[in-house]
């Protein structure tokens, strides 16, 4: 009779103790996707910088009516497709976030051509395109924005890639398949 009791006691505090990780788990990776929504923000910001930015270059109408610089308006015009591309991609890309292995990646890869992007607009040898002031102090301000939201993404991801990782708890999340995830 008292060794039965032992083991309902030990089982009942496995069971608690699994529910328990297995919670921890659950909601470090909601706490994951939670700090997603602020960068992705920012994100989507930069974005719509770009976007303004090649609107306002693309109807700059000194560029397009200067006859003796059709080398110029044309080198013009492939730099603002060029950004406007890049721009779109990397919309797209954080349009179809989901948090897996490779979703890191994309989000790494939309971030620098949104970068790329920015940089064919106002490359120092371009000085032709004329990107206006409040577009570029934006971008600088996005520029500061950006990294304690990274930061706090950063650090929700390695709190739960050390969680899945820890013994017992890794046995739980190979069970319930938590995959680690990757920092930008």
């Amino acid at each position: 009779m008292l060794l039965s009791r032992w083991f309902w006691i030990a089982f009942a505090l496995l069971v608690f103790w699994a529910l328990g990780a297995y919670n921890r788990l659950v909601r470090l990776r909601a706490q994951i996707k939670q700090q997603f929504g602020p960068l992705q923000a920012v994100l989507l910001e930069y974005q719509e910088v770009v976007q303004q930015a090649v609107t306002a270059a693309a109807n700059a109408p000194q560029l397009w009516d200067n006859p003796g610089n059709s080398d110029l308006g044309h080198s013009h015009w492939t730099r603002l497709q060029v950004a406007s591309g890049l721009s779109t991609v990397a919309l797209a890309r954080m349009q179809s976030h989901t948090l897996d292995e490779d979703s890191a990646q994309a989000l790494h890869d939309a971030a620098a051509e949104l970068q790329d992007a920015w940089a064919a607009l106002i490359h120092p040898d371009v000085y032709y395109i004329n990107v206006p002031h409040h577009l570029k102090q934006r971008w600088l301000e996005l520029d500061l924005l950006v990294q304690p939201e990274l930061g706090r993404f950063n650090a929700a991801i390695a709190e739960y890639n050390e969680a899945i990782a820890q013994y017992p708890a890794a046995l739980l999340a190979k069970l319930f398949q938590f995959q680690p995830a990757t920092p930008l």
